[in-house]
């Protein structure tokens, strides 16, 4: 994959960083969807027996969602990118975990938005297409 966005830092989006950044870049932004894509490896944190675990996964996932909300507010909003929190993780489906070495590629689909918390629906597949995991996500951000 190659977008317009490759050019943007993730580490201007997301706090986390390395070995415990879960996102390499931001594919697509819009209103309602946000894609990022991710290649876990064997230097990366909670991976076991070649696979990222499920805890991995779900950290991707989140890390995901805030990805989606750095980018707002860093290039739609132009404020300084906010520190989130998960509020909850609802109909967490798990096919299977993700190898080292695994191009993935993440859309998390914005459901709801009110003053500071978020709620999305979030789907990891392949770059075949195959859906590894799917959730819903409740996200807030700290207030300043």
């Amino acid at each position: 994959m190659d977008s317009q966005f490759h050019n943007i830092p993730i580490g201007e989006l997301l706090p986390q960083q390395p070995p415990f950044r879960f996102v390499d870049h931001i594919e697509l932004y819009t209103k309602e969807e946000t894609r990022v894509s991710f290649t876990p490896g064997d230097g990366n944190l909670l991976m076991e027996d070649g696979c990222l675990c499920a805890a991995g996964l779900l950290e991707h996932m989140a890390q995901a969602s805030a990805t989606r909300v750095g980018y707002h507010s860093k290039y739609i909003l132009h404020i300084p990118v906010s520190i989130g929190y998960i509020g909850q993780i609802r109909k967490f489906v798990l096919h299977r975990l993700p190898k080292a070495g695994e191009l993935l590629e993440t859309s998390v689909y914005l459901r709801q938005e009110v003053f500071n918390i978020s709620l999305a629906d979030i789907e990891v597949r392949t770059a075949l297409g195959e859906v590894l995991a799917t959730a819903s996500l409740k996200t807030a951000l700290k207030d300043d």
